[in-house]
């Protein structure tokens, strides 16, 4: 009995350890600080918990608003939804306890008035708000959603806007402490309006531009001293209506820059204007729909001014959309001497697809004298018939960086075929200190492990220049 009772004591002791609420223990800094990291809706239901738990959420220095979290949406039309929710970001503000606001990130998929919307920016901005993160519809158009005091907040880090903001931005911008932006789907007045932006942002550190041009843009300007990182993907149909010359021009002044991301629409872009970039690490080139590009010399000229810019590149990827239109305009107008050297290049990856010829390849190669890794990626395994510019044709002269250069190749999608092995052969023959060459076959075909192992012994059969080379097939 005596071992019982002893037994059952301590498993109450424990028990009761299990059921201290530690949670509530802990400072209530601490607390609200937990809480800043939850949506708002999830840290506001904390309030019911206990009497001390009630006043935790009015703590809090972040807010985290979304209009997909309400409840029930289902059960509700969306003007009901509509109202729940913006009488909860109201309410929110109203009964918060703090005058200091580090973030404030507002996101619906309903539209809401415009005059609701700027009560709430202009509410955030009284309190210092350092990062603003709004994605949220309106309703109307307006000559300018957002409150002009925006453009005068000297503690914001953070910028981001997305889904149709008008803006309107005024002759004078002071921002100083302005370091990230993204722009997404928001439509300019007018040529100067993204530079004046930016000139009001001395120390701008990383800008995204998607799809951010308006009716009267032409001339995309950006000149950013210390920026470092940049993305951009303009376009000139955010409306829906038709714009009777299109064409678009890019200016990129941006000395610090390291990092470029560009995808492009072929159809509308009428060149480049590029300098500066000296200190480029990274670029990532893409087109939407290259097959419909129009002027070939137009975007001949785009193309290798835009290449010419970015020639100091250390690490270059180009997608699939821009090999072809590379590709397209090598063949009606040869590029030949027209592509720069990249005399910093040491990685290149190459998307490929079966309107791509190897010369496109070859001539990269020839154009990058210490390139050190190869990735040649493709979903699809390229069948090639005689006479098809896909067919091998290895150059009369080998490329420098073969002989001195080039340690690891990377195939992906690679389908076992006659040109396919023709190229391996000719890299492990040339390249004279190749390290290491990595097959994948494509994901979507199931290729038996015999046909694997078929492709691995003639690969293994060939003869190798570097005797350091290693072969690896997954």
């Amino acid at each position: 009995m005596g071992s019982i009772s002893k037994c059952q004591k301590l498993y109450e002791e424990q028990n009761d350890k299990q059921c201290v609420d530690r949670i509530s223990n802990l400072p209530s800094n601490l607390i609200s600080h937990i809480l800043s990291l939850l949506p708002t809706k999830y840290a506001v239901a904390t309030s019911v918990l206990s009497t001390r738990w009630k006043l935790f959420w009015t703590l809090i220095i972040s807010l985290d608003l979304d209009d997909k979290l309400l409840l029930h949406p289902e059960k509700s039309t969306n003007k009901i939804l509509k109202t729940r929710f913006t009488n909860f970001v109201y309410r929110v503000l109203v009964l918060r306890r703090v005058s200091c606001l580090r973030m404030f990130r507002l996101k619906g998929c309903r539209s809401y008035d415009v005059s609701h919307v700027n009560t709430w920016v202009a509410a955030c901005l009284v309190c210092g708000v350092q990062e603003l993160d709004l994605s949220i519809r309106i309703n109307e158009c307006a000559d300018q959603v957002l409150p002009r005091e925006l453009f005068d907040c000297r503690a914001m880090v953070v910028l981001k806007l997305g889904t149709y903001f008008f803006m309107n931005v005024p002759a004078s911008v002071h921002m100083q402490s302005l370091k990230i932006l993204h722009l997404h789907h928001v439509k300019l007045v007018d040529d100067d309006s993204i530079h004046r932006l930016i000139c009001g942002c001395p120390v701008l550190d990383e800008l995204s531009m998607e799809r951010c041009v308006g009716k009267h843009v032409r001339v995309i300007h950006i000149c950013a001293p210390v920026l470092t990182k940049l993305f951009l993907k303009p376009l000139l149909y955010l409306d829906g209506s038709e714009i009777e010359d299109p064409k678009h021009e890019i200016v990129l002044d941006t000395p610090s820059l390291l990092s470029l991301g560009l995808r492009d629409d072929i159809e509308t872009v009428s060149g480049y204007l590029v300098k500066n970039l000296s200190h480029l690490i990274k670029a990532n080139l893409d087109y939407d729909d290259p097959m419909t590009m129009g002027s070939h010399e137009i975007i001949s000229k785009a193309v290798t001014d835009l290449l010419m810019g970015i020639s100091s590149v250390q690490c270059l990827v180009l997608h699939g959309d821009f090999v072809v239109a590379l590709h397209l305009c090598n063949l009606h107008l040869p590029m030949l001497h027209n592509v720069p050297m990249f005399h910093n290049l040491t990685s290149l990856k190459l998307d490929w697809t079966c309107f791509v010829s190897w010369q496109l390849m070859l001539l990269l190669l020839e154009k990058s004298p210490r390139l050190d890794t190869l990735v040649l990626s493709s979903r699809y395994s390229c069948f090639v018939r005689s006479g098809d510019p896909m067919e091998w044709n290895p150059p009369q002269t080998v490329p420098t960086c073969l002989v001195s250069h080039l340690k690891v190749i990377k195939i992906r999608g690679f389908g076992g075929n006659k040109e396919e092995l023709k190229m391996v052969e000719y890299f492990l023959k040339s390249a004279e200190v190749l390290e290491k060459v990595i097959i994948h076959f494509p994901d979507f075909r199931a290729v038996e492990e015999k046909v694997q192992m078929d492709v691995l012994k003639k690969l293994l059969r060939l003869p190798r220049a570097s005797k350091i080379c290693q072969l690896e097939m997954c």
